[in-house]
């Protein structure tokens, strides 16, 4: 369940004008706790606005990471709760860089949901390619 991959991905490393992205499909009986926990969680950070490839973004963001968050439908039908996480920080110029970044909010998001005794069914983990940062 959890994502602990902390290298680049991708054809080529990660520049500093980019973003790692990870994505976790949730799958739970209340996605509203889901939901609630992932407010919790990033309830110190600041909102944000922009846009990415020409579509409308809106998330929070403490500066090197940003989590953007909804429910959208599951491949098999019902409801599902999308975390997307974006990082920046290429490896070895920034520290702690964008992969760490993301291995320890992916910890953080697990770790909160067992903390709170949030029922989770699954967490699909997917590596997204790179994306230039809009700020």
């Amino acid at each position: 369940m959890r994502w602990r991959k902390q290298i680049d991905w991708g054809p080529r490393p990660l520049s500093h004008e980019e973003w790692a992205v990870l994505e976790a499909r949730i799958a739970a009986p209340d996605l509203l706790a889901v939901d609630d926990a992932v407010e919790e969680l990033t309830g110190f950070m600041d909102g944000f606005t922009s846009e990415l490839d020409g579509e409308p973004l809106t998330g929070v963001t403490d500066g090197q990471l940003c989590v953007v968050h909804h429910q959208v439908a599951a491949s098999g039908g019902g409801r599902e709760h999308a975390v997307i996480f974006f990082a920046a920080g290429p490896v070895g110029i920034a520290s702690p860089d964008a992969f760490t970044r993301l291995g320890s909010a992916a910890s953080s998001l697990v770790n909160h949901f067992q903390t709170e005794g949030i029922t989770i069914e699954s967490i699909q983990w997917t590596e997204r390619p790179y994306v230039k940062r809009p700020f």
